[in-house]
């Protein structure tokens, strides 16, 4: 009798499991190809502009004529976020918005455009050198967490079948 009502909430839990509409985010290897070797070009010459390029490569692989090409504009803000007896902020954010499109290489439209804004957040240390080190730190770990967003988001567009 335990076995049998077992059995039965198991099938029903599997069925229930079923309709859920969950889709993985698995790509055909004609998808994957794709979005292989896109171009990317990320507007600015500001450092994080160039640690965004250089993550955006990394995950779309080196540029080789792909069948898209993705253009990218940045702007960052910088935040006081927790201020001291002193009125000095002690800690900060540095906001990264990217407004991206992806382009058909071939007709040169933008068959998406989307923005993605990340943050990253950062205690002031009190000598100057510790300072500057820990921007940095948080330009790259704020790019890196962009360049993730844009990827799913344009992984997601591919997956879809360009909708």
């Amino acid at each position: 009798m335990k076995r049998n009502a077992l059995f039965a909430l198991m099938t029903g839990a599997l069925l229930g499991l079923s309709a859920c509409a969950f889709q993985p985010l698995h790509g055909s290897p004609q998808q994957v190809q794709a979005l292989h070797g896109s171009t990317v070009a990320v507007d600015g010459q500001e450092r994080i502009d160039q640690i965004l390029d250089e993550a955006l490569n990394d995950r779309f692989g080196t540029p080789s004529g792909g069948r898209y090409r993705l253009a990218a504009e940045t702007s960052v803000r910088v935040l006081g976020l927790g201020v001291g007896a002193d009125d000095v902020a002690t800690r900060r954010a540095i906001v990264l918005t990217v407004d991206f499109s992806l382009i058909d290489a071939g007709s040169g439209l933008p068959v998406l455009t989307e923005t993605v804004r990340s943050e990253a957040t950062i205690d002031i240390p009190g000598g100057p050198f510790a300072a500057v080190s820990a921007r940095r730190n948080a330009e790259e770990r704020a790019a890196s967490d962009a360049a993730d967003r844009i990827a799913l988001r344009v992984a997601r567009y591919i997956n879809r079948g360009g909708r």
